[in-house]
């Protein structure tokens, strides 16, 4: 992939599990990226499309160190290389798992696609945004759902989606069959990691605490959690009644309206970024999650929030409708009206979700002793 696992997303945390869990099984599983003169070069590219920053500071270093990454890889190894020798080191390789970004496929194609070994695309970037406004939103789905992507995919040997909507888009709009395989997670080992990685962060035991996990952007629906606590504070039995505390990082803008909200309304405090190791400890001290997201893959907020049985309130889109059982383990919702009421039904104790039936859940389907058998299969059915 061709981001730095510093980054910390959701997607580098998934291939760094992989890889950990891969080479468990004796086999030697690398994680390659670009390096990070290269990354900050694509960065400034990147910022220059979305967001209009000719010259300003951009961060490419993430927010994860290099020490706890190369820790939680095990026995597997991070690269990190120049383009002219990308080609030349994937050909070391028996088969590649490679991220869907089109820069990603990209590169596979300028690195000589037709000279490396199999390769294996994993669907971690949503191909269709359901709500298109901005220019750049339109031009994803054009490249994604047209020739272009086609052409990138030519010559894939597999397809791996991560959820229902990401197979029905790949046969509907790419003409092509695909294998799903969910995201494992351990419910036994997510809470040894928050009894083990231990925050120091202090919050108020007399009240509901609700997170919100995530990074700060129009696709995590930071406009919507910004309108959620407008009616919170109208809300004067509600507002009384909880905490609303809110961790990730984004633009310099959108963190200045979270501090300022902070500064408001004494029910809003604001954590900013928190590293991955702390963040089970912190979830499960909370009593609900919420995620505004407007378009997800997967979503390890939920499912990390789910392992730990907090409850989740969450739009019914791909990723979290595929984890949460509604009414069960949380709330799938289709309006911002109906997130709020069913937000106000746990905190005022309306519904009682059963934790132990949240886990089971989560032990059921997403079981990592499965899952890792079964993308063992397909690496070796497609070597």
């Amino acid at each position: 992939m061709l981001p730095l696992l510093t980054q910390g997303g959701g997607a580098e945390k998934y291939f760094i599990n992989l890889a950990k869990n891969i080479s468990a099984k004796g086999y030697q599983a690398d994680i390659v990226t670009m390096d990070e003169n290269f990354f900050r070069k694509f960065a400034r590219l990147l910022y220059i499309y979305a967001l209009g920053n000719f010259f300003g500071k951009i961060d490419t270093w993430g927010r994860e160190k290099e020490e706890e990454i190369k820790r939680r890889l095990g026995q597997a190894r991070w690269l990190k290389v120049r383009f002219r020798d990308l080609g030349k080191i994937l050909s070391n390789y028996d088969i590649i798992y490679a991220k869907n970004e089109l820069v990603d496929l990209f590169l596979l194609k300028l690195a000589g696609h037709k000279k490396l070994p199999p390769i294996i695309v994993g669907m971690h970037t949503a191909v269709s945004y359901p709500q298109v406004e901005s220019f750049q939103e339109k031009i994803h789905n054009f490249l994604y759902s047209g020739f272009v992507y086609r052409w990138l995919l030519c010559g894939i040997r597999q397809v791996h989606v991560t959820n229902e909507s990401a197979r029905e888009f790949v046969k509907r709009e790419l003409k092509r069959e695909s294998n799903l395989i969910y995201y494992p997670i351990s419910a036994e080992e997510t809470r040894e990691m928050a009894e083990k990685n231990l925050s120091d962060m202090r919050f108020d035991s007399n009240k509901t605490n609700i997170i919100f996990l995530g990074r700060l952007s129009k696709q995590k629906g930071t406009d919507i959690l910004i309108s959620i606590i407008s009616r919170i504070a109208n809300d004067e039995k509600i507002k009384e009644l909880i905490c609303l505390n809110i961790f990730g990082s984004g633009g310099q803008k959108i963190q200045a309206s979270i501090q300022n909200l902070e500064k408001k309304y004494s029910f809003v405090k604001y954590f900013g970024h928190i590293e991955n190791k702390f963040i089970p400890n912190i979830i499960r001290r909370h009593d609900l999650l919420i995620t505004t997201s407007r378009w997800e893959t997967m979503g390890y907020n939920v499912l990390e929030s789910q392992a730990l049985g907090v409850p989740v309130v969450a739009f019914d889109i791909p990723g979290p409708s595929d984890i949460i059982v509604n009414g069960k383990t949380g709330f799938l919702v289709h309006s911002e009206d109906e997130f709020f009421a069913r937000m106000k039904d746990i905190i005022e104790r309306k519904v009682d979700f059963q934790k132990e039936a949240i886990v089971q859940n989560i032990r059921e389907k997403f079981d990592p002793e499965k899952i890792y058998t079964d993308m063992e299969k397909m690496l070796l059915e497609n070597f």
